[in-house]
């Protein structure tokens, strides 16, 4: 043991400093590598800590639709297109129906009925005047503007009298207040038409 303890020889004195420089060297790699040192597709999956990356470092445009998601656009083979509701071209969707965008010069509402019921049936069943609901619903839209005084709606009822005509509902204002007039010329109102969906 004594013997040895005396003598360097250049093997050991070399096996050491190399042992040196290559942790001093790897350490130094490891804090002195940036994103420009990368070249462009050289890492891999393995490379890069998993979750690591979050979703606004990723363009989701670039990435494929999931294996098993290749139908989720899709209900029963129907595309999510051909499931948006689809209206005549002079309407817009509203409370489950398509209303008319441009109201019509007032009627009584026995009229109005047969106007909106003669609209289109050749193709379809026709048209029919908008319920309370239904009017209020398409009045939240910016291009449908009420009718000054009001317009017609499908609300009606029976007047006090059996001889008289029917008392219909008509909306005044925006917020769905009404007023009552009768089926009659002088109870007239603007009105509109609505219509169920294309499809």
């Amino acid at each position: 043991m004594k013997r040895s303890e005396g003598k360097l020889t250049y093997a050991n004195v070399m096996s050491t400093v190399a042992v040196f420089v290559a942790l001093g060297g790897s350490s130094y790699a490891a804090f002195t590598i940036s994103g420009r040192d990368v070249k462009d597709g050289s890492l891999t999956a393995r490379d890069i800590k998993r979750n690591a990356l979050g979703g606004d470092r990723i363009k989701e445009s670039r990435l494929a639709t999931v294996p098993r998601a290749r139908n989720a656009l899709r209900l029963n083979g129907v595309s999510a297109a051909r499931l948006l509701v689809r209206c005549p071209r002079d309407t817009v969707p509203t409370a489950g129906t398509c209303a008319e965008i441009s109201v019509r010069p007032a009627l009584a509402y026995g009229a109005a009925v047969d106007a909106c019921r003669s609209t289109d049936f050749r193709f379809t069943p026709g048209r029919r005047v908008p319920t309370h609901q239904e009017l209020v619903g398409a009045l939240s839209f910016e291009q449908i503007v009420l009718a000054p005084g009001g317009e017609l709606t499908a609300n009606v009822y029976p007047a006090t009298d059996p001889a008289e005509p029917l008392n219909v509902l008509f909306v005044t204002t925006e917020t769905g207040r009404v007023g009552i007039t009768p089926d009659t010329f002088a109870g007239a109102k603007p009105f509109r038409c609505v219509v169920d969906p294309l499809n």
